[in-house]
C-alpha cells in the first residue's frame, strides 16, 4: 500500500502543490514549513521560495495525524523527495 501511495503521490503531486493549498494551512502546517525550511539552511538551492515549495509539497503528503520532520520523510520515501526536488525546481 505505502508504494501505491508514494506512485500516487508521484502523478498528481503538481496538482496538490499550489496557491490554493497554501492558503489553507493551518498554524501547525505554516510552523511544520517554516521548521522544514530552517533545517534547509545550509542546502544549495536557487533561492527561499524553493526551499518554501520543497517543505510545502513534502507536508502535503502527509497526514496531519503523523508527526514526523521533513529528514524522516526523505528517508521514509526517497521517491517522494526526489518528486519534491522536481516539483519545487531544486534541482
Amino acid at each position: 500500500m505505502k508504494i501505491f501511495n508514494v506512485v500516487a503521490a508521484v502523478v498528481v503531486l503538481p496538482a496538490l502543490v499550489s496557491a490554493g493549498a497554501a492558503a489553507e494551512l493551518s498554524a501547525a502546517d505554516r510552523a511544520w514549513i517554516a521548521a522544514c525550511v530552517t533545517q534547509l539552511a545550509n542546502e544549495p538551492a536557487p533561492n527561499a521560495d524553493v526551499k518554501r515549495r520543497y517543505c510545502l509539497c513534502m507536508h502535503e503528503q502527509f497526514d496531519d495525524n503523523q508527526p514526523v520532520t521533513q529528514t524522516e520523510m526523505e528517508r521514509m520515501y526517497p521517491p517522494l523527495h526526489r518528486a519534491c526536488n522536481r516539483e519545487s525546481g531544486w534541482k
